[in-house]
């Protein structure tokens, strides 16, 4: 459809598609799309004119509702997306800037230029970490960057926060002290300067709760009085949901409130203020080991795991970011803002220079955060209900509460470990099969009674997406899985295999095997914990899906096939190798029409087929003329993309259909 939009963020580009955020001023009135902020894709060549944030085109574009994945761990895919206000998703295919040029005072512009002084002086990997510290752009960092900040447990450095608003306040108050200023000139230009530093930055909820902190304690400085930090915490946090209230569904912003929460907490039981630097490193480092503990259960919601070498790394993470890297950066940005005001070839070089300076030191903050992924080790934490994982906090802030605490503390820690939720796993000789919800790709967990094999990978999309890391690994996570015994690629597609690199970093895996492996070219069998399993291959395929590897598992009462993306070719040539009669097939190449041949399924006779693709796919699959031949011969049709994930239990009575995450996990802002 055609829209009149005004763009509403900066770009934020990809190795192939730029996003960036619209609001919807005028649209075709059935659309009911005025009003409504929409997320737009797209791929720089194909346009011909550039995107300017703050500026109002005239668009074509073809959307997409938020229905996203589902998944029982995880949850709903684009739920961060609703709570931050926007409503949809789509392709800019094509656009016409309506106005000239954006209004030079509003933030975003003075962002937008920044942005590009940023891309035209530093490296594209440097420049989007520098945007992302300092003025709070959405940033695309590459793959083995994020995997380095979730190693060590650094991530917090990479968004504005109350790090960044002290450094600004605090270090424009010192320095002008030092010059001799009066101190109410003082603390009034320290709170100029964090108001403008939020109106440059992205305004985001973290960086409005930091901004009021630090304003609050400016102000009681002004009026010469004190204020608790509690009452600074909760009125800032009062504040932050009157002002969105949208906000109370992202668990970021209570991870957020609660970190600085137990740093409060943490620094009103410090008795006596440290004298000697090595007594300040053990307090420091103290402090970090008590707040991983504190958020360790909530770690298990948002990530399934917990970075052991966090607070070691953390102790040497943050100095390097507040001394070496953030200040030369934020002071660049500001002269590079004079020379906007006033040219001088003078400011602008001692911009260039400053920026150089923190482009070196962000280059030894990822030596030193490799050195720590390298040796460090991660907890796994199963995903806790609720319940428990408040009692687990009430129970350690009773402790660091104070000593006269401590019996009831360890009370309370005894009967936690009595009440622990335990992990279930299959018995012996039975099987738990979880269908994932990775949208137009495979993957599928089998857990037996000791062992977990993983088929297919997930895939990774040209547009950056990376379905291993960002499902497949919190889904696995979330249940306590950091091993898996066998990865199982069914082939080299990127449906399938795209998120096989992050598996094998993220995970502990015993054996990879893909179609070029002597076990699936030999069709080996093998039994693992009472149930068998058989590999499968047609050798001779003319392509990488004909010559997928087959998975066909049996056991007492029970017998699957995963069959990989095989066509007719390759039906016929295995029909003969299959037991008939199945009690569940994955359904061949996503429901595609040059597969699930009549004569395959009339050999096998599934009682369940399932079919993993996603919602209104590019490739149309499932093809109506296949999901008839199904229901012509009795199967029941199961797709992800209506169901979400799908799991299953096989035992001796048979197969059980146990449930389907969309149904189970409906929303009020949910189809």
């Amino acid at each position: 459809m055609r829209v009149t939009a005004e763009v509403t963020s900066l770009i934020s580009r990809g190795r192939y598609t730029n996003r960036f955020t619209a609001d919807i001023l005028q649209a075709p009135t059935p659309s009911r799309l005025e009003g409504h902020q929409i997320q737009l894709f797209y791929a720089p060549a194909a346009l011909t004119a550039e995107v300017v944030p703050g500026s109002r085109i005239n668009a074509i574009i073809q959307l997409t509702a938020l229905r996203g994945l589902v998944n029982p761990h995880s949850g709903h895919s684009h739920q961060r997306m609703v709570f931050r206000g926007v409503s949809g998703r789509g392709t800019l295919i094509h656009h016409q800037t309506l106005s000239a040029q954006p209004n030079p005072l509003k933030s975003l512009t003075r962002r937008h230029t920044i942005q590009r002084w940023l891309d035209d002086s530093l490296s594209a990997s440097s420049s989007q970490v520098i945007q992302a510290i300092t003025i709070g752009a959405a940033t695309t960092m590459d793959r083995q960057q994020r995997e380095r900040l979730q190693a060590t447990g650094t991530q917090h450095l990479m968004v504005i926060s109350g790090l960044h608003l002290s450094l600004v306040g605090w270090g424009i108050f010192r320095i002008l002290r030092w010059v001799g200023l009066p101190i109410t000139h003082c603390y009034l230009l320290a709170a100029l300067a964090i108001t403008g530093y939020f109106w440059i930055s992205a305004q985001a909820v973290s960086v409005l709760r930091a901004s009021l902190m630090c304003l609050l304690v400016v102000g009681a400085g002004l009026a010469r009085s004190r204020i608790a930090f509690s009452d600074i915490y909760w009125f800032a946090m009062i504040v932050t949901l009157l002002h969105s209230p949208w906000v109370s569904g992202l668990p970021g912003v209570w991870y957020s409130f609660t970190c600085v929460g137990v740093l409060l907490l943490i620094s009103n039981t410090q008795r006596t203020k440290p004298q000697s630097g090595w007594l300040r490193f053990l307090v420091s480092f103290k402090t970090q080991v008590l707040l991983a503990l504190a958020v360790m259960p909530l770690g298990s919601i948002l990530t399934g795991f917990t970075p052991l070498i966090g607070p070691i790394a953390n102790q040497v993470a943050i100095p390097l970011m507040s001394i070496i890297v953030l200040p030369p950066a934020l002071v660049s940005i500001l002269l590079f803002l004079i020379s906007e005001a006033l040219p001088g070839s003078w400011v602008l070089s001692m911009a260039h220079g400053l920026l150089r300076v923190s482009d070196l030191g962000l280059q030894l903050f990822w030596i030193v955060l490799d050195c720590f992924a390298n040796l460090g080790v991660s907890l796994t934490l199963a995903r806790l209900p609720v319940l428990y994982l408040i009692i687990v906090f009430a129970a350690f802030l009773t402790f660091i509460a104070g000593l006269r605490l401590l019996p009831i503390a360890a009370v309370m820690a005894i009967w936690l470990a009595l009440i622990a939720p335990k992990l279930s796993r299959p018995e012996f000789a039975t099987l738990t099969l979880q269908v994932i919800d990775v949208g137009q790709g495979n993957s599928l967990l089998l857990q037996t009674a000791h062992h977990n094999l993983l088929y297919d990978a997930g895939p990774l999309s040209r547009g950056g997406f990376d379905a291993g890391a960002a499902i497949v690994v919190p889904a696995l996570r979330s249940q306590g899985i950091d091993q898996l015994h066998q990865l199982i690629i069914s082939h080299g597609d990127a449906d399938h295999a795209g998120g096989q690199g992050s598996l094998e970093r993220a995970l502990q895996i015993n054996e990879v095997i893909d179609p070029s492996h002597a076990d699936c070219r030999t069709q080996r069998a093998f039994k693992i914990d009472g149930v068998n399993f058989q590999l499968l291959s047609w050798q001779a395929g003319m392509n990488r899906n004909n010559r997928s590897c087959l998975l066909q598992v049996t056991g007492p009462g029970f017998n699957l096939v995963l069959s990989g993306d095989i066509e007719v070719e390759a039906e016929l040539a295995l029909v003969s190798q299959l037991q008939g009669n199945v009690d569940w097939l994955m359904v061949p190449h996503h429901g595609s029409r040059t597969s699930s041949s009549p004569a395959l399924l009339n050999h096998l006779r599934p009682k369940w087929a399932i079919i993993t693709a996603g919602f209104n796919n590019a490739f149309q699959h499932p093809h109506p003329e296949i999901v008839s031949r199904y229901q012509n011969r009795g199967a029941r049709l199961m797709s992800t993309a209506e169901e979400g994930a799908l799991i299953f239990r096989a035992d001796r009575e048979g197969l059980h259909w146990v449930s389907s995450a969309r149904p189970a996990r409906q929303r009020f802002w949910s189809d």
